[in-house]
């Protein structure tokens, strides 16, 4: 393990200009990012400088505002290409679009403790969900997150101790109900979310095993509320458990019996 004491601290803020770049919505001011770092204007003014000129963000020259570039992008992209589970999950997630008829994403989880997108395969549908890989999304709200969370304990109690900002008015913010959730995921293998991390969108997921038999990831569906009836809940949700299973099963999980763990055990 590396020691803070041999961290370069104007790097480790660069980096987190880059974080703050990205989880933003929308292009920033140099206002907004001192805000959110923190720091004195002319020490982030630097920052934004040396990235602007080493092509990690661009200016806009008639607003002023600042935004990450396509550049880290191919670098996360040349990261994820390799990564043994995107390779193993493709055909799975094609032939879950095929018989499903709906956008599946396979997803990981940030050291953050959000959901980072590694692979989609898009519906053929003409509206869809609408979603970047590489995108976060909190894990607390979303299938995918909730498929994961459920089957890592400890992951879940650090998420669940930060402030819990509702992304809709349908969003579940109670602790207690949000653990409760993770205890029948964990039970039923499987999470169904709706309108709770978008209005118009919901998931249905399933956790991914490695050989050890530990969650590294989920695979699910994402789709338009208004198609997210209870009938094709029903539909999808047996296809998701049973792609999420042959995945598993391609990276040497070997299921033990119907048992599935309780949350928090």
């Amino acid at each position: 393990m590396i020691s803070r004491n041999h961290l370069i601290a104007s790097a480790a803020a660069t980096l987190r200009v880059l974080e703050v770049l990205g989880n933003a919505r929308e292009p920033l001011t140099l206002a907004a990012i001192v805000e959110a770092m923190d720091r004195p204007k002319g020490s982030v003014h630097r920052m934004l400088a040396t990235l602007v000129n080493t092509g990690f963000a661009v200016q806009d020259p008639e607003t002023a505002r600042y935004a990450l570039t396509m550049k880290l992008w191919r670098l996360g992209t040349a990261a994820v290409r390799d990564l043994e589970i995107v390779k193993v999950a493709r055909p799975w997630q094609e032939r879950l679009v095929a018989t499903t008829d709906e956008t599946v994403h396979l997803a990981i989880l940030d050291p953050s403790g959000d959901v980072i997108y590694i692979s989609k395969v898009e519906s053929p549908r003409s509206i869809r969900v609408q979603t970047q890989i590489g995108q976060l999304s909190p894990s607390w709200c979303t299938a995918t997150g909730r498929s994961m969370l459920a089957f890592n304990p400890s992951v879940a109690a650090r998420v669940l101790s930060q402030p819990l900002e509702p992304r809709t008015v349908k969003t579940v913010t109670d602790v207690k109900k949000i653990r409760a959730s993770l205890d029948d995921v964990a039970t039923k293998g499987y999470a169904v979310t709706k309108s709770e991390n978008h209005p118009e969108m919901g998931g249905i997921a399933a956790p991914i095993r490695d050989h050890t038999g530990g969650v590294i990831a989920a695979c699910g569906v994402a789709i338009p509320v208004f198609r997210m009836d209870r009938k094709l809940i029903d539909r999808c949700i047996p296809e998701v458990v049973r792609t999420a299973e042959a995945i598993s099963a391609e990276l040497g999980y070997q299921h033990p019996g119907k048992g599935r763990l309780k949350y928090g055990t």
